[in-house]
């Protein structure tokens, strides 16, 4: 049976996986746009930690605002001027620190916090309940926006940059293959 705990485990994975994208990017090229109209490093880490602000707030019931229109909302396209976005440090930092409330969020909620109707003008359209929502936006919503930063890397000249993979849970390692 699909578990919280499972997609705690895809979720933290897609999120190392960003950081560790990131992590040799330095912050004067976090705005560069190789191609025209990339979503660069700025923009990708600012657009995902927005979306961890609603993740956490559908978990706990919480109302949000919908971030479309924020700086690196979906409605707001990336900028090549550095000057426009956080420094890397900072947008890393909000990044992880919204890591560590959606991890808490999802271990945390109720079974009734999972089934709830969204009550929110857009997002109650577009997702029957928070589960959805959460699910989609912490697997696929999340690795298709840390796909982007590993096209900009290629396109940026640098290399792959993850050389191995995060180990899997114990929990997970005890059913693994020989």
């Amino acid at each position: 049976m699909f578990t919280p705990d499972d997609l705690l485990f895809a979720y933290r994975w897609n999120a190392d996986t960003l950081i560790r994208l990131a992590d040799d990017i330095d912050d004067a090229r976090f705005a560069d746009q190789p191609v025209p109209a990339i979503n660069h490093p700025a923009w990708l880490i600012g657009h995902v930690s927005a979306y961890n602000d609603v993740v956490t707030a559908l978990l706990t019931g919480q109302p949000f605002d919908n971030p479309w229109t924020l700086p690196c909302g979906k409605d707001r396209p990336a900028v090549a001027d550095r000057s426009a976005y956080p420094a890397k440090a900072n947008l890393l930092q909000r990044f992880t620190t919204g890591v560590d409330a959606v991890a808490h969020a999802i271990a945390s909620a109720e079974p009734a916090n999972w089934n709830a109707p969204i009550e929110h003008a857009t997002w109650g359209k577009q997702f029957a309940r928070v589960a959805s929502a959460v699910a989609f936006l912490t697997s696929a919503h999340l690795a298709y926006h840390t796909g982007q930063l590993s096209s900009w890397r290629r396109a940026a000249g640098m290399p792959r940059g993850i050389t191995a993979v995060p180990p899997a849970p114990a929990s997970d390692q005890d059913d693994a293959l020989p």
